[in-house]
């Protein structure tokens, strides 16, 4: 059995051999036709090979996109889960696999040090390791997990856990990974799919009417999500100015304003430069969509609020109970009814998916338009964009809420443009 089934033009037989060279030399097994004449042997031997390569690896060019078999071997390797597309040389990819990421190995002559090569060695390696019952790992990676020896750490979370650069991360990036796409940008953790009830349980006392009832809900693929809500600083790094306070409101006029010179101006504090490790808020709907776009363009990766779902799926972590570690939760767990605003991210344990701050701190907007029951929620995850339409959902509570309002179940809504102290958010992004 081989770890890479190579698939390719003919006319792109040197690439090809150049690929296949430096995948051995890495120690990776490959499959390839070079050695086979006889079509009725062609055919047999190139069906039981690919079916048993833990990779199918399809060299894209001008060529390889018009020839029907490379075309039907992708589709094979992409509906396995296997697939791991390759641009050799700048081409139009096949509509079908326009949403799949791929690596770009154009004008490549065999460095071994380009980050493009070490970014096909990684996505091979994590299918190679994710594979149940795969012992043919090559050298360093017997235990590879996320360990991946071509991933670089460029950091590490204040737990030790290291944090790897997001150029190296792929849609096989074995769950639980944590990375960054790049200075000042947030620290992400990929979460695995897997289903879910959203909404409060019928027997919870605090559940209000729009919570219930429950509805059932397959999150089709891992996605990463901020580790902690978007941080102050990081706001301010890429944005270049952090949200001003809302003004407050004027005072209501009465029979002695008749006798006042001018009535006193509405003014917003200014904005304190942040303190470290404090998440931003005082930031709309609005902003925090704008945000994304920005880190989206920064990184070329799909950026973006999460869905409510995904929300509740991330703070849950697997958990049936009020909160994501039981039915009952105090101050030693998490940053709520407090008289200041909002504390140090990473102050309170994570949940079981190595989330911090899904309770309290700052509630956290998601992308959904305000919705009174689930019957709009789709049941993949995506968020309900059918609803109040300028009202959005927020989750999670906040510094000054009751623990009422930090229950995974709890749900909030405000204006999308309103500007208030206890609202934060965080950030997700697509991995596939």
């Amino acid at each position: 059995m081989a770890d890479a089934f190579i698939s390719y033009k003919r006319e792109d037989a040197e690439i090809a051999g150049r690929v296949v060279t430096a995948l051995r030399e890495s120690g990776i097994s490959v499959w390839w036709d070079d050695g086979i004449t006889p079509r009725q042997a062609w055919d047999t031997e190139i069906e039981q090979a690919i079916s048993e390569a833990s990779t199918v690896v399809v060299l894209w060019s001008p060529r390889s996109v018009g020839s029907e078999w490379v075309r039907t071997e992708a589709h094979y390797g992409k509906d396995r889960g296997k697939l791991v597309p390759v641009v050799v040389e700048p081409c139009t990819i096949p509509i079908a696999f326009t949403l799949t990421q791929t690596v770009n190995l154009g004008g490549w002559q065999g460095n071994r040090e380009d980050r493009q090569w070490r970014k096909l060695l990684t996505w091979i390696t994590d299918l190679i390791s994710t594979k149940p019952g795969n012992s043919n790992l090559p050298p360093g990676l017997a235990s590879a997990n996320a360990t991946n020896v071509y991933r670089d750490a460029i950091g590490t979370l204040h737990s030790g856990e290291p944090i790897y650069d997001g150029a190296f991360i792929n849609p096989s990036t074995p769950q639980g990974t944590v990375f960054r796409d790049g200075d000042q940008m947030p620290v992400m953790r990929i979460v695995p799919r897997g289903s879910f009830l959203l909404g409060a349980a019928s027997d919870d006392s605090d559940r209000a009417p729009y919570e219930v009832p429950q509805k059932r809900i397959d999150i089709p693929a891992s996605f990463a999500i901020g580790v902690f809500p978007v941080l102050a600083s990081e706001y301010l790094r890429w944005v270049g100015s952090l949200p001003s306070a809302p003004a407050p409101a004027a005072p209501a006029q009465g029979w002695l304003s008749r006798f006042r010179a001018s009535q006193p101006s509405a003014k917003a504090p200014a904005a304190l430069a942040p303190q470290p490790g404090i998440p931003v808020t005082n930031v709309s709907w609005d902003e925090a969509q704008a945000l994304v776009v920005r880190l989206s363009s920064a990184s070329q990766q799909d950026y973006r609020i999460p869905s409510e779902a995904e929300w509740e799926y991330a703070c849950r972590a697997g958990s049936h109970a009020r909160y994501s570690f039981g039915d009952t939760i105090d101050q030693g767990k998490a940053a709520f009814a407090l008289a200041a605003g909002p504390v140090m991210v990473g102050a309170y344990p994570p949940n079981s998916f190595g989330l911090y701050d899904m309770h309290g701190n700052v509630r956290e907007w998601t992308a959904d338009l305000w919705h009174d029951s689930y019957d709009l929620t789709p049941q993949d995850g995506r968020p309900a964009l059918d609803g109040h339409s300028s009202m959005r959902l927020a989750r999670g509570g906040g510094w000054r809420d009751s623990a009422v309002m930090l229950r995974s179940a709890a749900r909030m809504r405000a204006t999308q443009s309103i500007r208030v102290d206890v609202i934060g958010f965080r950030v997700a992004r697509s991995v596939g």
